[in-house]
């Protein structure tokens, strides 16, 4: 199946799992989860893993701004740290490669979170003015700008479920979270493009399928709510040049009645998993671009893996998904790009290092942390170099 000319094929990483060394944000700060500590060092040795991303014939890269390096406190620049990242992003365009940045990839500064977090409206405007900085001091590196990572995960997982800092459980400061990140992101919009108006500018929001186990009537309705939430809401909210579509996950929603009244569980698509237990299911891919073609803009995949630490699964994974993204693109879907997650093993959230989605593996038990190209890794080179799957 051959894809579009000019198709992006790349992987990505964000700073917190990655980089190591990050110590003035609230992830790093929190007693109640993992701390990433080291992670993979790609701090020191962002140049070895884009040589190995180039050897693997990727053409893009994406990777995120740790905000807490750029603004340790409120209004205060560190030059060191914006240097930084221009040298990383520097090496990546002599290189030749597309640059997708994320400016949020789940983690703030101390100070914001001191402050009240994504549930305060003045988060807003800090980030906007994060954001000009930015545009200021990197623009010019930067090809596709990715406000935010995933909203709608972030806004459940530290405000509704309470696993992630600040560790809130209340659905009204998690819609309040959700609509801020929203308001952020348009925020970011218009600043990016009052420095370059031709910018391309958008979110990567998390797209799961959901089905209804049952298609009883009340299933079918809270799926369609959940679908209002996550594929029309906020696209109704905000100014977008493309759509990020993170994929990893098939639902099943299922109703059941019990002495404690009605109770929904989330389960997943019969057949294979993960090693996460997430459906390997690739026609949800399709499913998600399908319905997401009706926004009439560009996509790009911008996160969709596998954790499979003996790496018998990634190669078919990578294979399945695409041929249904190749389906997709045959039947009308704008899909202009690909993402692997992630590029390396890395730090997974409240999960540590459990989790092995990377094209290279990186032993974290030697202090050396050294890395190994996966088999599955040269099955999608062929598939980047050829353009075809």
């Amino acid at each position: 199946m051959q894809f579009p000319k000019g198709f992006l094929w790349g992987a990505a990483t964000s700073a917190y799992q990655v980089e190591g060394g990050i110590v003035n944000n609230d992830w790093a700060q929190s007693r109640q989860v993992p701390k990433a500590g080291r992670a993979c060092d790609h701090y020191h040795r962002y140049s070895e893993d884009f040589a190995v991303a180039g050897q693997l014939q990727q053409n893009a890269h994406r990777l995120s701004l740790e905000w807490s390096r750029i603004e340790p406190q409120a209004g205060q620049w560190d030059e060191a740290e914006l240097r930084h990242y221009e040298e990383v992003l520097a090496l990546l365009k002599r290189m030749g490669f597309t640059t997708f940045v994320t400016l949020h990839h789940f983690t703030n500064p101390v100070w914001v979170a001191r402050q009240g977090g994504w549930s305060a409206k003045k988060t807003i405007q800090n980030f906007a003015d994060y954001v000009a900085k930015i545009a200021q001091s990197l623009g010019h590196l930067i090809d596709f700008w990715v406000t935010i990572n995933e909203p709608n995960v972030y806004a459940d997982l530290a405000y509704l479920r309470g696993r992630w800092p600040p560790f809130r459980k209340n659905f009204f400061l998690a819609w309040r979270a959700y609509r801020n990140l929203l308001l952020a992101h348009e925020a970011a919009y218009r600043v990016i493009h009052s420095y370059y108006p031709m910018a391309a500018v958008g979110f990567a929001q998390n797209f799961s399928w959901r089905e209804a186990a049952a298609e009883n009537v009340l299933e079918r309705l809270i799926i369609k709510l959940l679908n209002w939430l996550t594929f029309e809401y906020p696209y109704r909210r905000t100014s977008n040049d493309f759509l990020g579509v993170n994929h990893y996950m098939d639902i099943h929603l299922r109703l059941r009645l019990s002495w404690r009244g009605v109770q929904f569980e989330f389960g997943r698509h019969p057949g294979p998993a993960t090693e996460r237990g997430w459906a390997i299911h690739p026609h949800a891919i399709y499913q998600v671009l399908q319905k997401l073609k009706t926004q009439g803009k560009p996509i790009y995949i911008t996160e969709n893996g596998i954790a499979d630490a003996a790496d018998k699964r990634r190669a078919a994974y990578i294979v399945g998904y695409l041929r249904e993204v190749g389906r997709a693109i045959s039947d009308g879907a704008p899909v202009r790009g690909y993402f692997y997650w992630s590029l390396l093993d890395n730090f997974e959230w409240e999960d540590g290092y459990q989790w092995k989605f990377g094209l290279v593996e990186v032993d974290f038990k030697d202090a050396k942390l050294p890395r190994r190209i996966r088999r599955s890794a040269r099955v999608y080179a062929e598939i980047c170099k050829h353009n075809v799957v």
